[in-house]
């Protein structure tokens, strides 16, 4: 290939040389004033001309085969019939939809963000003045309540990334346990068991476990009237961290439950009507996210009985909490 092109690319200056030939030749044929004499080196340069054209086209012609032969052979290779085409074509104008379907979601949701937006100093602010106006008064639990309120809020609204450490989510859902352990008195028990140790050390996406816990006592133990339970269990493998978040509420039917642990499994995003009929909004916004970051092998999985409770299986791999999921989901496609 290369001793072809280098054959063919001067050829741009043959032709040049043989243009700056034939003028020169005109202008000496013109200033000749013998007739008879100008014709015939009219015919002596038109005669150079001619016999020079194969010293032009041959490098390409040669060219013109090199690239006829490669083009068979790539035909050959990857056969291209008009079904293919039009394949391609039904791909890239589906690709070009999916891709302005998700523009225009994620500008709705900048604009319904936007929108939403409080300010957030004015907020805390606010909480503080009124936590401090407590404790003047002595209402000493009421200004307790108040920043842990706060607490919860500064950590569910703060933008500092969507991987926190084990600790930092522990921490938070505390705050959130203690208001609902506010509201509800000895109708709810929460406990914690860890065997891992240095929570701190190890990630996990912002907002997992308070928004389970919060599912279960939604849709678990609520109505009850005493006697509720709430129990986180971590613990861990070699390779991954195991988050089991139990209570002894109502349970869920075994055909939905089946179809829910289906999706988690399969990362399969259901509609919003089916969302909100099995009651795991939260559960399968969680889901997808633990997907997305570390890929498909690490999800939720659930186990309940009806009448007896249920249990939300959280797998999620050991990582340190400096390191960034990307370079994991990088060791999980050369592995």
């Amino acid at each position: 290939m290369q001793k072809i092109i280098r054959k063919s690319l001067p050829f741009y200056k043959r032709f040049l040389y043989i243009l700056t030939f034939f003028c020169l030749n005109f202008i000496v044929i013109l200033m000749i004033p013998n007739t008879i004499l100008r014709i015939f080196c009219s015919v002596l340069t038109l005669s150079a001309v001619l016999a020079s054209i194969p010293w032009i086209l041959f490098p390409l012609y040669h060219l013109h085969i090199f690239f006829q032969e490669q083009r068979i052979l790539t035909e050959q290779r990857l056969p291209c019939k008009d079904h293919d085409s039009k394949a391609i074509n039904c791909f890239l104008d589906r690709s070009y939809e999916k891709a302005c379907s998700i523009e225009n979601t994620l500008s709705d949701r900048n604009i319904d963000y936007l929108s939403k937006q409080i300010n957030t100093h004015f907020f805390y602010n606010t909480l503080d003045s009124i936590r401090g106006r407590a404790y003047c008064d002595g209402a000493y639990f009421v200004a307790d309540m108040i920043e842990t309120l706060s607490a919860f809020f500064r950590y569910s609204i703060s933008r500092k990334g969507n991987i926190v450490s084990i600790q930092d989510e522990l921490q938070n859902l505390n705050s959130y346990m203690k208001i609902q352990m506010f509201r509800f008195g000895d109708r709810i028990q929460y406990h914690v068991v860890t065997e891992l140790k240095n929570l701190e050390q190890y990630q996990i996406p912002k907002l997992t476990l308070q928004p389970i816990v919060e599912n279960s006592i939604i849709h678990g133990i609520e109505h009850y009237e005493k006697g509720g339970k709430i129990d986180v269990q971590i613990e861990e493998t070699d390779s991954t961290v195991l988050i089991h978040v139990r209570d002894n509420g109502i349970g869920i039917k075994k055909e939905i439950l089946d179809q829910i642990n289906y999706n988690f499994e399969n990362n399969y995003f259901e509609s919003a009507e089916l969302q909100k009929k099995h009651l795991n909004i939260a559960l399968n916004n969680i889901n997808n996210r633990i997907c997305l970051l570390y890929g498909t092998k690490y999800h939720l999985h659930i186990f309940s009985t009806q009448n007896l409770g249920t249990e939300v299986q959280i797998t999620l791999p050991k990582l340190p909490k400096t390191k960034r999921t990307h370079d994991y989901e990088r060791t999980l496609t050369t592995n």
